[in-house]
């Protein structure tokens, strides 16, 4: 009778397991995402500048959103757990702010080095091919 209990959790253990590797592969399509920090040229993750509106937003196959002072876009491509971007555009506006047009350009540049992502809770991470976790997103 022990044996029969402890074969069943065993087994049940194992389905667990098994499980939670096959999990549905995430999609993005549809979700808006918040800056919460990037990593700045000193190689520092940082909070974006107060008052700037950084956000994200897939949609029919493209990103878009606001970069700080300018808003932005290119087509992604999601295949598992990889992340990129093709050439991203931005609108031309000069903000006088020169913190935030820094920060805008870091942000842009660092897109187009995302090779992976991964969803933790409420929290998008895109991940250079360094394995360096560069953008960290809120769920809007």
């Amino acid at each position: 009778m022990r044996n029969s209990v402890l074969f069943i959790v065993l087994i049940l253990f194992v389905s667990i397991f098994f499980v939670g590797c096959n999990s549905e592969p995430i999609n993005l399509e549809g979700s808006s995402w918040k800056l919460e920090s990037y990593v700045n040229n000193l190689g520092h993750s940082v909070s974006p500048v107060s008052n700037t509106k950084m956000n994200l937003e897939f949609k029919d196959g493209r990103i878009s959103g606001s970069s700080g002072c300018n808003s932005y876009f290119a087509k992604y491509t999601l295949e598992g757990k990889s992340l990129t971007f093709g050439l991203i555009g931005a609108t031309k506006m000069y903000c006088t702010n020169a913190a935030v047009m820094e920060q805008e350009t870091t942000f842009l540049s660092s897109l187009a080095l995302v090779k992976t992502f991964k969803v933790e809770g409420n929290k998008l991470k895109m991940i250079d091919g360094n394995d360096k976790v560069i953008l960290t997103f809120n769920k809007a």
